[in-house]
């Protein structure tokens, strides 16, 4: 078992009109390793179309510190979500050791950290016939991939020496397993894969959540999301990895439990798809429990788990505040989480001075919408996670104190209704009091 090259990352997602990938921020340690995100951009990243090569600026024929390898007058470097792009780029293919230097199109130079160590020759030499070196980064990108804009940590398990078998305790449930070619278009004839035009991006599930028709992957892809996700189940959604045709297990030492029979393998030495083995797959671990991190600079819409088979968001048009059909894509239904010390305010994104508040803090206050108050603990709400099924959160008012959350009252038939106002309290483990929190595209 390689501890070693282990990493705990937390994801999270850059919304856009393709995809959201992040980056991670390596911070040196003993065994692992802990990161801040970056975001990539979806515009000039992960483009079903193009890969990430082409019109992207970026060229596997070249190394990354040339200028035919990646440019700086076209393509990533010129915009700051391209830059945050080749960031993960960097992160994912250089040592923490190590680092990239490049200027843009008005002459600014930029560092980008190393951090997983995945492909570092591509700083100083193309990589265009090289499968492994490929496949491992496209791997890293797509482990990232986040559609519902939430920093969550994980644990990640590869072929690749430097990340290496062996799994936590910290992260016993497996999500899934990332394989395919992202940085290449066209043909991989010449990398033994005459079956398969890139760029290719694949997943399949893994057994530790709860999967649905669409292969769900809870608090990161699945119902309600409004990004869509760049890869595809090739042997069909919901369908386990270990389940799929041709996939070869990897198991580390102290791997089965005390029956002596087998739990989920670390990950998967080899899985065949579209006519063709991948052998540089990334496998990811997830903890079912997690303080969950959000992006002040997303907009987010809250709907309760009882209406995820036709979402129905907090809506600030009114106070005390209602829910509305997701669909509808009310402007008034996005709204903007900042943290306050280990709680969370949620204001309306489009009237940013005005928070949820939940009064007086008691049973059955109706949560309305007034002046933000930092200092008022009727606007702070800690958001915590409840386990390892759907990626639904409690939301609890810090005035109420433990006892009081985020509900949508009513019978189970009107909580599913439009109009139907908020309020706290008691914690029931309704399906009423449990929520996803969901990133969605910015009003212009």
């Amino acid at each position: 078992m390689k501890e070693m090259g282990k990493r705990t990352i937390q994801i999270s997602i850059a919304l856009g009109a393709i995809v959201g990938l992040i980056g991670c921020g390596e911070q040196a340690s003993d065994v692992e390793a802990s990161s801040r995100d970056l975001g990539l951009s979806s515009i000039n990243g992960l483009s079903s179309i193009n890969g990430l090569s082409s019109i992207n600026g970026l060229s596997s024929i070249n190394g990354l510190s040339s200028i035919n390898g990646l440019s700086s007058i076209n393509g990533l470097m010129t915009t700051s979500a391209g830059r945050k792009t080749v960031s993960y780029l960097v992160k994912c293919a250089l040592a923490s050791n190590d680092s990239l230097v490049k200027g843009d199109q008005n002459g600014t130079n930029y560092t980008f950290a190393g951090g997983l160590g995945l492909c570092p020759q591509w700083k100083n030499g193309g990589v265009h016939t090289d499968s492994t070196c490929e496949e491992l980064v496209s791997a890293c990108m797509m482990a990232h991939v986040n559609t519902a804009g939430i920093h969550i940590p994980l644990w990640i398990d590869a072929a690749a020496p430097a990340i290496g078998w062996g799994v936590s305790p910290s992260f016993p449930y497996q999500e899934g397993t990332f394989f395919g070619n992202i940085i290449e278009t066209g043909s991989l004839s010449s990398m033994g894969k005459p079956t398969v035009t890139a760029p290719a991006a694949y997943y399949c599930d893994g057994d530790g959540f709860a999967t649905g028709s669409g292969g769900e992957v809870a608090g990161r892809l699945g119902v309600g999301q409004t990004v869509a996700a760049p890869y595809l189940n090739p042997f069909g959604d919901g369908v386990l990895c270990k389940n799929s045709a041709g996939a070869i297990q990897q198991w580390s030492a102290g791997k089965y439990n005390s029956n002596g029979t087998t739990k989920d393998p670390d990950g998967y030495s080899t899985l065949n798809a579209s006519g063709a083995p991948w052998n540089s797959a990334i496998t990811v671990w997830r903890s079912g429990s997690y303080t969950p991190v959000f992006d002040s600079s997303y907009r987010y819409v809250i709907y309760s788990l009882l209406t995820r088979a036709n979402p129905m968001v907090i809506d600030t048009a009114t106070s005390p505040v209602v829910q509305e059909a997701m669909s509808s894509n009310f402007s008034t239904s996005q709204l903007l989480l900042t943290a306050n010390g280990s709680n969370w305010t949620i204001a309306a994104a489009g009237s940013p001075t005005k928070c949820l508040d939940a009064g007086a803090g008691t049973c059955s206050s109706a949560v309305t919408l007034q002046a933000c108050n930092s200092q008022s603990t009727s606007q702070q709400w800690t958001i915590t996670a409840l386990g390892n099924s759907y990626g639904s959160f409690m939301i609890t008012n810090v005035k109420g104190g433990t006892a009081l959350n985020l509900t949508n009252p009513g019978s189970s038939t009107l909580q599913k209704a439009a109009n139907v106002p908020f309020d706290v309290e008691p914690y029931a483990k309704w399906s009423s009091q449990q929520f996803r929190i969901q990133a969605v595209a910015t009003v212009n």
